[in-house]
């Protein structure tokens, strides 16, 4: 369906069932809009009926209507602007979704939580998605968070290297592969690792997937049993805690402070944890580096109680004013006790889908099993290609050349920032990464969150990484993505929102 059909569709008649005994109308007209924007039956940019048409065509109250369209666009899933009406997002909230048509379905016919049934099913039913289960399409929303730009990768050489691997003399590859990953690859990533991030590792020791995710998922499974502590940035990275409680683990929320996780408190707290995550490069999403003192605490403790660092290399090449910071895995005794992972979705394009992990000699087997159980191996045809990519040097280079166009974003968005934004939003120096958190001067979280949604545009409240901790309102704001040209337009756009007295749009009547 077209949007221009989706939009003459939900102007007309919009079918939304009947309404629910024991549900009051709000709450059913609520649910069944939202529905009908994950189940796809209302599209990105659709077009809805104003309030008072569809009070009319559901004998209901117009205040009733409108509270379920607001209660629609502050959440993100709506937004109304004046003069054209209330529409569906084009890109859906990460912040406030709460589960797919599917899962929905499976739980409203499972078990209850006293009967039978698998922990994944009890644990991800409250739980909030950590990741868009139905992205928009096209380029992100200004200032939206974790974006590469992929208008910079060179597509032209990436259709080139293809084209080496799709001969007739070379169909093997087309066949079952290892399910550690292409040797080759293996071997271009441990090159990489040595001369980038200071780590010496066999190829034997990396194992190719489709994410850290997995990797963190798979380390769950091997090291963690249902119930036993792991200990957990806060503020941290959602899909890392997802993960965690998805597993059953019992997530120890350890604070930071300017020197990154406080490892003293996670002794104290939870001493005998199975496994600690840590983003020691750049911590996602504050920023700062771990010390070299909580460093050697960390891998002391790991040490002492036999138990894993998962380093999530987060960010770790998009350093603008200094050199990388060393992985914690190359430091002296961590070999046996860290594991390393990393992704290419940040520095070439997000679906590439493939990571990596460097790990300890006794895990090597295991992951590699579990790795095959679960999911096969990834994709050896990109696999292949990427290995040329590294090989050739093409890799190396297009990092650099981001690096500069990411610095450039960066001092261009601190500039903006200066001239736009004063008394609404304090933006640090930004000498690293994808993004950076803002903090508000004059509005809460929410109100900020949904004035900018309303404008079209994207930042991730702080609390969003939160569980325990309290923080000043702060927003996550990502410039990498955008050109100087769009993060000025942008940075317009946000004071305009900020300023404006009038509450946040609601829906057209």
């Amino acid at each position: 369906m077209t949007e221009a059909s989706s939009t003459r569709s939900s102007r007309g008649a919009l079918a939304l069932g009947d309404p629910v005994a024991g549900e009051t109308l709000q709450r059913w007209l609520y649910r069944s809009l939202r529905q009908a924007i994950l189940d796809g039956r209302l599209l990105e940019g659709a077009l809805l009926p104003g309030t008072r048409a569809l009070a009319q065509q559901y004998a209901m109250a117009r205040g009733t209507v409108q509270l379920a369209y607001d209660q629609l666009l502050s959440e993100g899933y709506l937004q109304a602007r004046r003069g054209s009406g209330t529409r569906v997002s084009r890109v859906l909230p990460d912040t406030s979704l709460q589960a797919g048509p599917a899962l929905v379905r499976v739980l409203d016919q499972a078990p209850s939580m006293s009967e039978p049934g698998g922990p994944w099913l009890r644990n991800l039913g409250d739980q909030a998605p950590a990741f868009p289960l139905r992205p928009g399409s096209g380029l992100p929303p200004t200032f939206h968070p974790h974006r590469c730009d992929v208008r910079g990768f060179p597509i032209d050489l990436w259709r080139r290297l293809h084209g080496r691997h799709l001969r007739s003399s070379k169909l093997a590859i087309l066949s079952e592969n290892e399910a550690a990953g292409l040797a080759a690859l293996r071997v271009a990533i441990a090159h990489h690792l040595d001369l980038a991030r200071g780590v010496s590792v066999s190829p034997d020791q990396i194992v190719v997937l489709g994410s850290v995710q997995q990797a963190l998922d798979i380390c769950l499974r091997l090291l963690v049993a249902p119930g036993e502590a792991v200990w957990m940035e806060d503020p941290g990275y959602p899909g890392a805690r997802q993960a965690m409680l998805a597993h059953g683990a019992r997530v120890v929320d350890v604070a930071l402070d300017g020197d990154g996780m406080q490892v003293h408190q996670a002794l104290v707290d939870a001493p005998d944890a199975r496994l600690a995550y840590v983003t020691p490069a750049r911590q996602a999403p504050l920023g700062m580096a771990l010390s070299p003192e909580r460093r050697l605490a960390l891998l002391r403790w790991a040490r002492e109680r036999g138990a894993i660092v998962f380093e999530d290399d987060y960010d770790s090449e998009y350093r603008f004013s200094a050199k990388p910071v060393p992985a914690l895995r190359s430091m002296e005794g961590a070999e046996s006790h860290v594991v390393l992972a990393g992704t290419f979705s940040k520095l070439l394009f997000p679906a590439i889908r493939l990571a990596f992990v460097a790990l300890p000699w006794q895990l090597v087997d295991p992951f590699i099993r579990a790795a095959s159980l679960a999911a096969r191996n990834a994709n050896a045809l990109s696999q292949a290609v990427l290995a040329d990519f590294i090989d050739d040097g093409h890799f190396d280079r297009h990092v650099r050349r981001m690096r500069r166009v990411y610095a450039g974003r960066a001092a261009a968005f601190e500039e903006a920032a200066q001239c736009h934004w004063q008394g609404l939003i304090e933006v640090p120096p930004v000498t690293a990464g994808l993004d950076v958190v803002t903090r508000l001067v004059a509005h809460e979280e929410r109100d900020a969150w949904q004035r900018l949604n309303a404008a079209g545009l994207t930042a991730f409240p702080l609390a969003r990484y939160c569980a325990q901790a309290t923080l000043p309102p702060s927003l996550v704001m990502g410039f990498a993505a955008f050109d100087e040209a769009a993060i000025e337009q942008g940075a317009k756009a946000v004071a305009a929102a900020l300023r404006d007295r009038r509450q946040v749009p609601s829906a057209a009547g």
